[in-house]
């Protein structure tokens, strides 16, 4: 295995971990997981989630063309006659080649359902999570030739991490549940005297790249369609920067926030 590879993966690995355990989106991440696994026809993060009136089914993909609401529900309707699905678990990769004859495979309509629509010929996965309303798995796909042992070492590196950092996650926001029902405030910042731990995360968190951009347009003054018009994003999106950054440092509102970034820029 080459070296670089290992070092990439263990980056990656690393990031992911940190976004998860912040509850920050994985999808912005999810291209450098094709690069490292050179999955040439794309990776995907499936969360299946448990709910009065079914099963809901998301699907962020990097590499290949995105999954419609309809293509979710359909590979769901055979997801439980899936060769993998039964054993995947958070202890390692599992390759579908290991489990049935991979050309057979390709003439099912599991097959077509959940890997014909990018040509995936040699699926492999990793269980990151699950609870009793909640699964989460990554599937990656190669078209032309499978993945190798050494490819299995790289995803597993990438697993172990953000296995740990999404049971991290959950059982935080388990915590701030509870929290909420007996009337307590929510954000990072309020816990500090009752969550040293959780405070310390929100202590070391600092902001993207673009959410400081975002910030520091904001502490200006600056209204969010002028921010969006220089950035060259929607105001939709400098809302959702704002609202991250709200969360993550435990800060309310744009006063708040920007008193915050000022201090941090002053430490820095």
């Amino acid at each position: 295995m080459v070296l670089s590879r290992q070092v990439a993966s263990a980056s990656v690995a690393r990031d992911l971990a940190v976004a998860a355990a912040r509850g920050e989106p994985l999808l912005p991440l999810l291209p450098a997981v094709v690069e490292v696994l050179r999955a040439d026809t794309g990776v995907g993060l499936t969360r299946l989630r448990r709910t009065g009136q079914g099963i809901d089914v998301s699907v962020d993909v990097a590499g290949s063309a995105p999954i419609t609401p309809a293509m979710g529900r359909l590979a769901a309707e055979v997801a439980d006659r899936h060769p993998a699905i039964p054993v995947l678990s958070t202890a390692g990769a599992v390759r579908v080649s290991d489990l049935v004859p991979i050309r057979d495979f390709w003439h099912t309509d599991v097959y077509e359902r959940m890997h014909g629509h990018v040509g995936g010929r040699y699926p492999v996965a990793i269980m990151l999570h699950s609870s009793a309303t909640d699964v989460v798995f990554l599937g990656a796909h190669r078209g032309t030739v499978d993945f190798s042992t050494e490819d299995l070492l790289l995803l597993e590196a990438i697993q172990r991490p953000l296995v740990a950092a999404l049971a991290f996650r959950a059982a935080l926001d388990e915590a701030i549940a509870v929290l909420s029902d007996d009337g307590m405030a929510l954000s990072c910042g309020s816990l500090s005297e009752d969550l040293a731990p959780i405070a310390a995360l929100c202590a070391a968190y600092r902001p993207t790249q673009r959410e400081a951009e975002v910030l520091s347009l904001a502490a200006a003054g600056w209204t969010n369609l002028r921010i969006a018009r220089r950035l060259g994003i929607t105001e939709r999106t400098v809302r959702k920067h704002l609202s991250s950054v709200y969360e993550q440092s435990g800060r309310r509102g744009r006063a708040s926030a920007a008193a915050w970034w000022a201090a941090q820029q002053d430490h820095g």
